[in-house]
C-alpha cells in the first residue's frame, strides 16, 4: 500500500493541509491521482505527528469487484466491533439512516473531549453505504472533533457511481480541501533519486524520461536500473525471489491488497517451517510488508502486476484455497463472507458462491446497508438453482431491492416468483400486496390496482391481518387516484380488520386514508378520523406512516378551511423530515405538500430556504421530484421564468405518471410558464390535455385550477378591451365555461375551491368584458379568508382595474394600493409589474401606502380579521358580521375561528373582552 523507505520530496503545501488534519477537528481532505503518485505517502508522511486519535480503514476489490462494507468493518474492527443493533423486525429506510448515525455515534460521539481523524485509502472502490456514512460524518465533522482523510485513484472509474457524488458533496463542504497530486518535474525526479541513490550528480533528465516523474516507478527503477518497462520495474522484486516465496506472493495477491498471517498460511499448502521462511523472504525482498498481524503488498500496482501474470488454471485454484481458508471463520462476518462468495465464484464453483452471497446478502441487511445487500441478492439469485423456497427468497430480495431504490428490480423478482400456480391463497395474497406497493413506487399505478385487487380475491373468508394490509393498501391506492368513494370503502374494511387483528402502522395508516378521503368528500367527520390516525402513527416504529400522515393532515387541513392550522401541520411536518430526509417516498409527499402551504400562505423565503435545504447539492428520485415542481411555482411567482423552467425540466420523469396530483401540478405549472413567456396557444392546449386526463377522477380542485389559469390566458389573449371575437376563440371558451360548470362546488367547505371557483367564473367574464369590481371584491374576500396573499393580491389588481373602466379613481387608488403592498411585500415581480403599468396608464397614485404587514399587527391578526374582532367586540352575530362586512356567514365563520386560534382564547366572549385593546 504505502511506499516503505521512499523519502517524501516537495508538495509542502499538501502536507500542511494533511497535518492539519492530524492536527485538529474539522478538516476534510481528498487527495486525489493516479495509482503510486504517492496519496498514500502522503498521508503516512504526516501520520506520526498525529496530535489527534488516528483510525484507518481501506476500501478494497478482489478479482475485480468492491468489497462491500470492507472499510467500514476495519474501522470497526479497531472499535471494537459493529455497534450493537436494535431487534427491528422490518428493514425500512429510516432503520437506515438511523444506523447510519448509530455508527457515527459510536466512531465519534458529538461533545467528545478527544479528536479523531478518520483516513479511508482507496475510496475509488467504495460502496454506497460506505459513501453515505463519510458524507454524514463530514457534515457534522466539527461538533464529532473529527477530521477525514480519503484517498482516490482518479485512474480508475469507480463501480459506483455514488462515489463521484459523494467526493463532490464532500468537497463542497466548509474547511473542505481537495487536493489532486501529480506527478513529480525534473528538479523533484533529482532530488527524489539523489536520496534513494545517495547520489546528488545522478543524470536526472534520464530518470525523468524512463518514468515521466511517478514517485513510485522512480523507487522501483532505483531497486533495478536495467529495467526497461513498467511490468519489469513493478515485477523486479517479485523474480528474486525463491520457489516457496513466490507461491506465497501469488496466493497473497489473490486475497488482495493485505492477507492476515492465518488465512495466507492456510492457503498456502506450506509445512510451518518453509512458510516462515517464504515470508521471511517476501518481506525482505520489499515485495510484502508487516501491518500488524497482516501482510501488504508494497504497493496495489505490485500485487495488480502479480496477478496479471497468473495463468487462468492457476487463478482458479488459488481462488479456492482461498476460499477455504476463510470459510473456516466466523459466516456473520459481512466482508469475509462477500469475500469467499468472490472467491468461489472465480474458483467456478457456482453452488458455494450462491451459499456465501446469501450470507453476505443477510448481513448487509441487517446492517441496512440495503444497496449492497441488493447486490448480493442478486449474485444468489444468478448462482442459486430454484427450489421451494423460491417465494420467500424472493420476496426477501425483492423488499430490499425496494428500499436500495430499484422497484423495477423488485416487481420483475416477484412476478417471476409469482408465476408457480401452486403457491398457498395467503402466501400468495400477501406476495401480491407487495407486488402491488413495489409496482406503485415503479410508476406503474393500474398495474398495482390490479395487483392489490388480485391480492384481495385470493384472500380467504377468514380475517386476518393480511386481510387488514392488502385492503389498506387498496384503500391508499384509490385515493392517491382522486377515486375517495373507493377509498373510504376499502380503508373502513381496513380499519375493521386492523383493529382485530392487525398492526397499530396498518390501522394507522388506514385512518388516515378513511380521514382524507372522507374529508375531501366533504365529510366534517373525517377530520376526526384522519387526527386519530396521526395520533397512533405517533407512536408506531414505521415513521413513513408518520409523515404520511401528516401529509394528509396538511392538505386536509387546507381543504377544509383551516389555512392557519394546515400551515401549522405543515411546519410540524417540516421539523421530522431532517431526521428521516427524502430517502422515504412519503417524506418527499410530506415535503412537499409543506413547502406548497409554506407558498400559499406567501412565505417566499422560507419556502426557498426549505426547497434550497432539500434539492441543492442532491440527486433525488420518484416522490422527491415533486419538489422540484413546487420550487417552478415558486420561481414563477417571483418573476424566474428560467429558474421555473429549469425546475420543470428536473421534474421531467414525473410527466409519464398517470397520478391525478402528478398530472395537475405538471399541467399548471408547465400552463402558467407558458402564459408568462406569452404562448398562449401553448398554455391552451397543456390546460385541455390536463383537464382530459383528470377527468374520470373525482376531484374537482385540480380541474378549477387549471381552469383559472386556461381562462385567465384567454382573457389575456384578448386584451383588456376584448373585441370581436373569432369562432375558434368562442369555441375555446365555450368549452373551458362548460368544464367550470362541472366543476362547480357543492358547498364553500373547501375556501381555497371556492375561490378558485370564483376567480375562474370572474376570468371568463373578464374574457367575454363582462367583468365587475364587485365581482373581484367577492374574490378577494375569499382568498383572503383562505389566506392565499398572492392570489388576494391579483384579484385586488382586476378589482382596481375594473374600478378604473367605471372612472371610480378612489376605490381603483385604494384596490391598487393594496395590491401592490402585497405583491411588493412577498417579490412577486410580474405581477408588482402589471399594478404598476395599470397604476402608470390610469394616472393613479403610483406610490400608495403599503398595507401593514400582518407580522406587525397585535396577534398577526390581517385586516379583515381585525375588522371581524371590532365587530365581535360589540356582540354582533355572524349574520350581522356578514351583513356589515358583505361577504358570507360561511366565510365570517372562518374569519371568528382564525381569530380564536390567533388570539388563543376558546370562545367569542373572550375574544370579545379582547376587541377593544386590539382594535384600538
Amino acid at each position: 500500500m504505502i511506499g516503505v523507505g521512499v523519502p517524501y520530496i516537495g508538495r509542502a503545501d499538501h502536507r500542511a493541509t494533511v497535518a492539519a488534519a492530524f492536527a485538529e477537528p474539522g478538516h476534510i481532505v481528498v487527495i486525489c491521482g493516479e495509482a503510486g503518485v504517492g496519496k498514500s505517502s502522503l498521508v503516512a508522511a504526516e501520520r506520526p505527528g498525529a496530535v489527534t486519535e488516528v483510525i484507518e480503514g481501506a476500501c478494497l476489490q478482489l478479482a475485480g469487484q468492491p468489497l462491500p462494507l470492507a472499510a467500514l468493518e476495519m474501522i470497526f474492527d479497531a472499535r471494537g466491533g459493529w455497534p450493537d443493533a436494535p431487534d427491528v423486525a422490518e428493514q425500512s429506510a429510516e432503520e437506515r439512516l438511523r444506523a447510519i448515525r448509530r455508527w457515527a455515534d459510536a466512531l465519534a460521539p458529538a461533545g467528545s473531549a478527544s479528536a479523531t481523524t478518520l483516513v479511508i485509502d482507496d475510496l475509488q472502490w467504495a460502496d454506497e453505504t460506505t459513501c453515505d456514512f463519510l458524507v454524514y460524518l463530514a457534515c457534522t465533522a466539527r461538533r464529532r472533533g473529527l477530521s477525514l482523510v480519503l484517498t482516490l485513484r482518479d485512474d480508475e472509474n469507480p463501480h459506483v457511481g455514488r462515489v463521484q457524488e459523494a467526493v463532490a458533496e464532500l468537497t463542497r463542504l466548509p474547511g473542505a480541501t481537495c487536493m489532486e497530486l501529480q506527478r513529480l518535474d525534473r528538479e523533484e525526479t533529482r532530488q527524489l533519486v539523489a536520496a534513494l541513490t545517495g547520489n546528488e550528480t545522478v543524470d536526472a533528465d534520464a530518470w525523468y524520461e524512463q518514468t515521466q516523474g511517478h514517485p513510485y516507478l522512480l523507487g522501483e527503477l532505483v531497486k533495478d536500473p536495467g529495467s526497461r518497462r513498467v511490468t519489469d520495474m513493478l515485477l523486479a522484486r517479485v523474480r528474486t525471489l525463491g520457489p516457496d516465496a513466490s507461491v506465497l506472493v501469488r496466493a497473497a495477491a489473490v486475497f488482495g491488497l493485505w492477507v492476515s498471517d492465518e488465512h495466507l498460511y492456510r492457503a498456502s499448502d506450506l509445512a510451518p517451517e518453509r512458510y516462515g521462511a517464504a515470508v521471511r523472504e517476501a518481506v525482505h525482498a520489499g515485495v510484502l510488508v508487516v501491518q500488524g498481524a497482516d501482510y501488504a503488498f508494497r504497493h496495489s500496482l505490485m500485487c495488480e502486476a502479480v496477478l496479471a501474470q497468473l495463468l487462468p488454471f492457476e487463478r482458479r485454484d488459488l481462488h479456492g484455497k482461498a476460499a477455504r481458508a476463510l470459510a473456516q471463520d466466523r459466516a456473520d462476518d459481512v466482508v469475509t463472507a462477500a469475500a469467499v462468495s468472490v472467491h468461489w465464484e472465480a474458483a467456478g464453483a457456482s453452488g458455494q458462491a450462491a451459499e456465501w452471497s446469501l450470507r453476505a446478502a443477510r448481513a448487509t441487511r441487517r446492517l441496512n446497508a440495503y444497496a449492497e445487500s441488493w447486490a448480493h441478492y442478486r449474485r444468489t439469485l444468478e448462482f442459486g438453482p430454484g427450489g421451494d423456497g423460491d417465494l420467500e427468497l424472493a420476496l426477501e430480495a425483492a423488499g430490499v431491492a425496494r428500499l436500495a431504490g430499484d422497484p423495477t428490480a423488485a416487481v420483475a423478482l416477484l412476478e417471476r416468483a409469482l408465476e408457480d400456480r401452486g403457491i398457498p391463497a395467503t402466501e400468495r395474497a400477501s406476495a401480491l400486496e407487495r407486488l402491488g406497493c413495489f409496482l406503485w413506487e415503479a410508476g406503474q399505478t393500474s398495474r398495482s390496482q390490479a395487483a392489490y385487487a388480485e391480492a384481495a380475491s385470493a384472500l380467504g373468508p377468514e380475517v386476518t391481518a393480511c386481510h387488514a394490509q392488502v385492503w389498506g393498501a387498496q384503500a391508499r391506492a384509490a385515493f392517491i387516484m382522486a377515486e375517495f368513494d373507493d377509498a373510504v370503502r376499502y380503508a373502513e374494511r381496513s380499519v375493521a380488520a386492523a383493529r382485530d387483528k392487525g398492526t397499530t402502522a396498518v390501522l394507522a395508516d388506514a385512518l388516515t386514508t378513511r380521514g382524507a378521503a372522507a374529508t375531501f368528500r366533504g365529510d366534517a367527520s373525517g377530520l376526526d378520523v384522519l387526527r386519530e390516525g396521526v395520533r397512533l402513527a405517533r407512536d408506531v416504529d414505521d415513521r413513513a406512516v408518520l409523515c404520511r400522515s401528516y401529509a394528509n393532515l396538511v392538505i386536509a387541513y387546507e381543504y377544509s378551511g383551516m389555512p392557519a392550522e394546515a400551515c401549522a401541520a405543515a411546519l410540524e411536518g417540516l421539523r421530522i423530515l431532517p431526521e428521516y430526509g427524502l430517502e422515504l417516498a412519503v417524506g418527499s409527499a410530506l415535503a412537499c405538500n409543506a413547502t406548497n402551504m409554506l407558498r400559499r400562505r406567501g412565505q417566499y423565503r422560507r419556502c426557498e430556504e426549505v426547497l434550497a435545504e432539500l434539492l441543492d447539492g442532491r440527486v433525488v428520485q420518484g416522490q422527491g421530484l415533486h419538489l422540484h415542481l413546487e420550487r417552478a411555482e415558486l420561481r414563477l411567482a417571483l418573476g424566474d421564468t428560467a429558474g421555473a423552467r429549469a425546475s420543470l425540466a428536473a421534474a421531467d420523469p414525473l410527466r409519464d405518471v398517470d397520478e391525478p396530483t402528478v398530472i395537475a401540478a405538471i399541467g399548471t405549472v408547465t400552463a402558467a410558464l407558458l402564459a408568462q413567456e406569452d404562448d398562449r396557444a401553448g398554455c391552451h392546449r397543456v390546460v385541455v390535455q390536463a383537464l382530459e386526463r383528470l377527468a374520470h377522477t373525482q376531484d374537482k380542485a385540480f380541474r378549477t385550477e387549471l381552469l383559472v389559469i386556461g381562462l385567465r390566458n384567454e382573457a389575456d389573449r384578448r386584451g383588456p378591451v376584448p373585441g370581436r371575437t373569432d369562432a375558434a376563440a368562442e369555441s375555446r371558451l365555450a368549452e373551458l365555461a362548460a368544464e367550470l360548470d362541472r366543476v362547480a362546488p357543492a358547498t364553500d367547505e373547501d375556501m381555497g375551491h371556492a375561490a378558485d371557483h370564483r376567480t375562474a367564473r370572474n376570468e371568463l367574464a373578464r374574457a367575454r368584458g363582462e367583468a365587475t369590481a364587485e365581482e373581484w371584491a367577492a374574490a378577494v374576500d375569499l382568498w383572503r379568508a383562505a389566506d392565499r396573499p398572492l392570489e388576494e393580491a391579483y384579484c385586488l389588481f382586476r378589482q382596481a382595474e375594473c374600478h378604473v373602466a367605471e372612472k371610480r379613481r378612489d376605490r381603483a387608488s385604494a384596490a391598487a394600493s393594496s395590491a401592490r403592498g402585497i405583491a411588493e411585500r412577498l417579490g412577486a415581480a410580474p405581477l408588482l409589474g402589471e399594478i404598476d403599468a395599470l397604476l402608470g396608464r390610469s394616472r393613479l397614485s403610483p406610490a400608495p401606502t403599503p398595507r401593514t404587514p400582518a407580522e406587525d399587527r397585535p396577534y398577526g391578526l390581517t385586516e379583515r380579521e381585525r375588522e371581524v374582532l371590532e365587530l365581535l367586540g360589540t356582540g354582533a352575530t355572524n349574520r350581522q358580521i356578514a351583513r356589515s362586512l358583505f361577504i358570507s356567514e360561511r366565510t365570517v365563520g372562518v374569519h371568528v375561528s382564525r381569530v380564536l386560534h390567533k388570539l388563543q382564547v376558546s370562545n367569542r366572549g373572550q375574544a370579545a373582552a379582547l376587541a377593544a385593546r386590539v382594535t384600538r
